[in-house]
């Protein structure tokens, strides 16, 4: 296990070396889709709600094997809908975790907070491309953050 980043070794060791190394590069695929930022003090969180725990599973699958993920979306003003994305990202500004992914019914990236997400499910043979999403400069990938 030479190719084992510094971020492995403080943060996972006992976890990484008694993993099968398809699981390892599993983790290291996951965390490559995951950004971390600040969350702005005008944004309000008064509403915040528990995530889904059917939620990691889903995007675990979607993520690793490039799938549509469909889901019931709520949105600030309680308007329930339908949706379609490619996950691209898990955006993580604290408190708030979002799904970040491209809606190719808007043309668009979309940001899903997610405790606002139910019923996710995996869209069967609906494989696609990973796509580069555009994040303000105060947000950076997490394999990049300082250790």
């Amino acid at each position: 296990m030479a190719d084992v980043t510094r971020f492995e070794r403080q943060t996972y060791p006992g976890i990484i070396k008694n993993m099968i190394l398809p699981r390892v590069r599993d983790l290291r695929r996951l965390l490559d889709c995951l950004y971390v930022g600040q969350l702005s003090p005008r944004q309000d969180i008064s509403d915040l709600g528990l995530i889904d725990p059917a939620l990691l599973p889903a995007f675990e699958t979607a993520f690793l094997q490039r799938l549509l993920l469909r889901f019931s979306y709520r949105d600030a003003k309680g308007v329930e809908t339908i949706r379609e994305v490619e996950p691209q990202a898990i955006l993580i500004l604290p408190p708030l975790w979002y799904l970040v992914g491209w809606d190719a019914a808007r043309e668009d990236f979309r940001h899903f907070r997610m405790d606002r997400i139910s019923g996710p499910e995996i869209v069967e043979n609906t494989q696609f491309r990973r796509r580069h999403v555009p994040f303000e400069d105060d947000v950076c990938p997490f394999n990049e953050m300082p250790r």
